[in-house]
């Protein structure tokens, strides 16, 4: 946050310090509705889980468990940056210029 005097009033500007990707700014909606799509494919293929993958089911491995956790991980990483993205869309810049249209001068 950056604290600057304009018109001898004091103006707080935000201002993003880190790096976003292009894809990520032109559709923030992506990333969320991908994972929770692969969330959704995951946790379908847990039922079929011993068939689509025998080899893992002959080493011992538990397909439907597994699929089953990665489902769980990719769906928390989903809600987690839909909600992510929904706060930096409303950040601090947004609602400064909601909340201060614009700065009087001369009084």
């Amino acid at each position: 946050m950056i604290q600057t005097s304009q018109h001898g009033h004091r103006v707080q500007q935000c201002f993003r310090t880190r790096y976003q990707h292009p894809l990520l700014r032109r559709h923030p909606v992506l990333v969320p509705a991908v994972l929770l799509t692969i969330s959704v494919v995951l946790c379908i293929t847990s039922f079929f889980g011993s068939t689509l993958f025998s080899v893992l089911a002959l080493l011992g491995i538990p397909v439907e468990s597994m699929c089953l956790l990665f489902a769980f991980v990719a769906g928390i990483s989903g809600i987690l940056t839909g909600i992510i993205s929904l706060i930096e869309h409303f950040d601090c810049s947004h609602l400064h210029a909601k909340m201060f249209p614009q700065i009087k001068e001369g009084t």
